[in-house]
């Protein structure tokens, strides 16, 4: 295995709106699967949107992106960035997560990522930046 990392960034939408019950599930199964591939990362969720940044090896982020890609929770998934990192960002968090609500002043000037605005057209600099307000 390299000494290489990487960070994927995505959005997506929801299946349907999770209840605090599902979270907590999803996130116990995540959190363990991450821990144990040495994956770190953020996930925020508001309104039946997803952004999430992952980070971790190169040969273990391609499967577990395909993984995610393929999970029936979510669909409209796209991969905003995959780069090289030197670094983690997000290295205390095996899988950090947030339940924005609409009220949150972290997400001024992010609202637009949240709208109902086409994935494709978001920028992938800005996207991390939002994950990276969560982060703390």
């Amino acid at each position: 295995m390299s000494d290489e990392l990487q960070q994927v960034v995505y959005i997506s939408s929801a299946e349907h709106l999770f209840s605090d019950e599902e979270f907590a599930e999803m996130l116990a199964t995540i959190r363990a699967k991450n821990e144990r591939l040495g994956v770190t990362g953020m996930l925020l969720y508001k309104d039946g949107d997803f952004i999430q940044v992952i980070e971790g090896k190169p040969e273990v982020l391609g499967p577990l992106f395909d993984t995610i890609s393929r999970d029936p929770r979510h669909y409209s998934i796209v991969e905003l960035m995959r780069k090289n990192i030197t670094e983690r960002q997000f290295s205390n968090w095996s899988m950090g997560f947030h339940h924005i609500n609409v009220n949150d002043s972290r997400l001024a000037g992010f609202n637009r990522f949240f709208d109902d605005v086409e994935h494709e057209n978001v920028d992938p600099g800005e996207a991390l930046n939002l994950l990276l307000v969560f982060r703390e």
